[in-house]
């Protein structure tokens, strides 16, 4: 049926548009998808990118901390050898002026002993009797070099215990 202008009927139109509301929709279905698609892919293609950093900047930082850990261990190393240096060094001054006070206490023992018998030698000669023994002097600067050795050794483990280098407490005490 047509009309009077030779349009179509309001029956022919709603046909023409049945026929084509369903591919309308198909297509809006289509798109839909096809954008969800999209989304994810780039949804996907991101969330890579970010775990891809994450492991970078994680293995960057686990370098970081091993350097650092390098590092801190030989500070440590530096400290302990300088210590171990110092100590030697220390050591050995106060063994050489132990020695030195020993030699010394030694050398002046034999030289007052020497000056005794000479007066003594003297003394009888003078007078004509022997002299009556008596104890040398030698023990007065035998004393005299104990008594700088145990300074020196006393010094020397002043000085290590102030530096936290305390040695045995048994060597302390003994004259080597």
């Amino acid at each position: 049926m047509s009309g009077w202008f030779g349009g179509k009927t309001t029956d022919a139109k709603a046909d023409e548009a049945a026929k084509t509301g369903p591919s309308v929709q198909d297509r809006a279905i289509e798109a839909k998808d096809q954008t969800i698609s999209f989304i994810g892919e780039k949804s996907e293609a991101v969330t890579k990118a970010a775990s891809d950093t994450a492991d970078a900047a994680m293995k960057m930082g686990g370098d970081a901390m091993g350097k650092v850990s390098e590092t801190g261990q030989a500070i440590t190393d530096r400290a302990i050898e300088s210590k171990d240096q110092t100590f030697g060094f220390i050591g050995e001054k106060a063994e050489a002026a132990k020695k030195m006070a020993v030699d010394t206490g030694d050398a002046a023992k034999q030289k007052s002993a020497e000056a005794a018998k000479c007066v003594e030698e003297t003394a009888a000669q003078f007078t004509g009797e022997p002299a009556a023994p008596k104890e040398p002097a030698g023990n007065m600067f035998q004393q005299a070099g104990g008594q700088v050795m145990g300074a020196a050794t006393g010094a020397r483990d002043a000085v290590m215990n102030t530096l936290g280098m305390g040695g045995d407490k048994a060597d302390a005490g003994s004259a080597k």
